[in-house]
């Protein structure tokens, strides 16, 4: 990938500073990269500048094929957006500090990025950095970082923008990432609109495109893993609602480890249970209540346990009419190991059984 125009106006001595960056990242040389920085911000390289030029050497090794890598029959999550994160941040922080600290930010970002190029093959401790942290140390030359989505030019859509957004969403909906990417350059063509369409970008970023693939079932398990089911939202004229509710266990939300915010941390003794059980049905009514809807709007509910909580179905689940259109207990553990009662819910007007 060529250096920015801006740069190449610079002359030499910039570009061959870019290029000797670029060299030391893709070589995962943290040390060197941010000696290159310094060299860089000596040479009186604006901030705007050395950022975007940062971003044009990680982003093509940043992007994963899926943000989920089933290993083992695990769901093992896969962040790309660590980098561009802590980029994100540089800007804002720099403002923050004196003159001559303004640098530091910029500095952080530099000496992490080495670490986080190919995170999918991190994740699998074929490539080192910071995801493969805690796993047996590489002993040979580090691999080159992968592309694993190649660049791609812009597909114009005709028609009016909601249909356009519309047509890209259910294109990302749908797993189909190069289409989705294709277009979405496109979307990006036309200034007037970039608004409209970062707008529909952070809708699709909290879209629940929900697989149930994160249970483990306990007794004769599928040969692979598999979908159970697929969800995702599009617009329409229909005045009655729907809504699929993510899964939830009993960690409570927050920073800390699971041991420490998990209700009841492996206590599997009656009231321990029931305390589980009632953490996730009040978990699942607070999601339920941020759209203005409860139990009495879902048309199923789902447990995944391997534990016996019948003591407290009545007065837990029944009396707080979370069984209204009945209960599918899937003899199933959570994903999350020493969790041990999940529950999902949904409104679904229309299902198909493939």
């Amino acid at each position: 990938m060529s250096l920015a125009e801006a740069v190449n106006d610079q002359g030499a001595s910039a570009r061959a500073l870019y290029e000797k960056l670029e060299d030391r990242v893709l070589a995962r040389d943290q040390v060197g990269a941010s000696e290159c920085y310094y060299d860089l911000v000596r040479n009186g390289r604006p901030l705007p500048e050395m950022l975007r030029e940062a971003v044009r050497i990680h982003g093509p090794y940043t992007h994963v094929p899926y943000h989920e890598r089933i290993d083992n029959g695990f769901v093992n999550f896969v962040n790309n957006d660590h980098c561009l994160l802590s980029a994100r941040a540089t800007l804002h922080l720099s403002k923050w500090l004196p003159a001559e600290m303004a640098g530091l930010p910029m500095a952080q970002t530099i000496w992490y990025i080495p670490t986080g190029l190919d995170i999918w093959n991190q994740k699998i401790n074929k490539a080192p950095g910071h995801y493969a942290r805690g796993m047996e140390p590489q002993t040979s030359a580090p691999p080159k970082p992968v592309i694993h989505w190649p660049d791609q030019e812009p597909e114009r859509l005709d028609g009016p923008l909601r249909d356009r957004l519309d047509q890209w969403m259910t294109l990302v909906h749908r797993g189909r990432v190069l289409e989705a990417y294709r277009v979405f350059l496109g979307l990006m063509q036309n200034k007037p609109e970039r608004k409209a369409v970062l707008a529909e970008l952070v809708f699709a970023g909290g879209c629940s495109h929900v697989p149930d693939l994160l249970a483990r079932p306990e007794i004769d398990p599928p040969a692979e893993p598999s979908f159970y089911a697929f969800s995702f939202t599009r617009p329409s004229t229909k005045s009655t609602p729907s809504f699929v509710i993510a899964g939830s266990g009993e960690a409570k939300e927050g920073g800390a480890t699971y041991a420490e915010r998990t209700v009841r941390y492996r206590d599997l003794s009656p009231d321990g249970i029931k305390d589980k059980v009632r953490h996730v049905v009040g978990a699942m009514e607070s999601r339920m209540g941020a759209f203005g809807q409860g139990w009495k709007d879902a048309t199923a509910s789902q447990v995944y346990t391997i534990r016996d909580f019948h003591h407290v179905l009545a007065d837990e689940l029944v009396k707080r009419g979370a069984v209204r259109s009945g209960l599918t207990w899937h003899f199933a553990r959570p994903p999350v190991i020493d969790l041990e009662y999940e529950m999902d819910c949904r409104r679904v007007l229309r299902e198909t059984v493939i």
